[in-house]
């Protein structure tokens, strides 16, 4: 990914956009006339449902873009999702004309893109898995091992069932059901996992 950085660094003459924490940079059906490569910061991508139920598709983290947003410029489709900085958050703007016309000449920024796309797909296929698949106390599991502050969890439980699509209450039983077989300790707006 730093070469993609170092790639715009030259082609963009260091030129950087910044966007504050909680900011709703797009919502669903917002035509796309950017795209931003972030050199720090956490947007998070999601999808809400009638009910109010979210799931989390993907985060962009520094180095990363969104593969949402590339597929919007390419296809001139409006947004399917909502994205939201988690995090005041930096990084390079590309125009829409900017954004294809490097596609066709520069190697770097195709490969770039190409494997963004695939690290996306290749992340929604295991999360249609695990909904598909794998029972809730499972993705629960796997979701708290890989949070970045494990073995500490500081999350509550809506933010919890926002991230995994389901509703407070039924985290709450299943965090109970884990806490029961010795995995996890309950505090409050704290989760410690007892085996990493």
């Amino acid at each position: 990914m730093s070469e993609v950085l170092d790639f715009l660094a030259l082609k963009s003459h260091g030129k950087l956009v910044s966007i504050a924490k909680d900011t709703v940079v797009c919502r669903l059906g917002d035509m796309c006339e950017g795209f931003v490569v972030l050199t720090q910061g956490n947007v998070k991508v999601l999808r809400i449902a009638e009910d109010g139920r979210h799931i989390t598709l993907y985060y962009i983290r520094a180095g990363e873009g969104c593969v949402l947003t590339a597929a919007c410029l390419l296809n001139l489709q409006g947004f399917p999702a909502i994205a939201v900085t988690q995090e005041a958050s930096t990084g390079y703007m590309i125009t829409k004309s900017q954004f294809k016309s490097w596609l066709d000449d520069e190697g770097v920024w195709r490969s770039f893109v190409f494997g963004l796309l695939a690290l996306r797909m290749g992340d929604l296929i295991i999360k249609v898995d695990q909904l598909a698949f794998d029972s809730l106390e499972t993705r629960l599991m796997h979701w708290l091992t890989v949070q970045p502050q494990a073995p500490n969890v500081y999350v509550t439980h809506q933010q919890i069932a926002q991230e995994l699509a389901s509703s407070r209450e039924v985290i709450s039983r299943s965090l109970k059901k884990l806490e029961s077989k010795g995995l996890i300790t309950l505090k409050r707006g704290e989760i410690l996992l007892k085996v990493v």
